[in-house]
């Protein structure tokens, strides 16, 4: 079984200060994604209008993996998980 520490970090920025109208979608498709692997991840969600965020020159949605990879469509992470995970030895 993975350890806490060998586990794949995934921040998921929205505007945690608007309508959750205007992101609610957005975390149901990253949840359809990262479900099937979430004894393999640790989430967290955090505000796109943060320093954080613009540190990382966030504009829009956005899934951040291991504090690099980015992804904008819950469908591209959904693709390139399994791959990521194997990459770093997770599965």
């Amino acid at each position: 079984m993975a350890q806490q520490n060998n586990k794949l970090k995934v921040d998921i920025y929205v505007p945690l200060d608007a309508c959750a109208c205007e992101w609610d979608k957005f975390m149901n498709r990253v949840f359809e994604a990262i479900t099937p692997f979430i004894k393999y991840i640790k989430y967290d969600t955090k505000n796109l209008n943060s320093d954080e965020a613009r540190n990382l020159n966030l504009h829009g949605n956005c899934i951040v993996v291991d504090g690099q990879r980015k992804f904008t469509a819950a469908y591209l992470l959904k693709k390139e998980l399994p791959n990521i995970l194997r990459e770093k030895g997770i599965i």
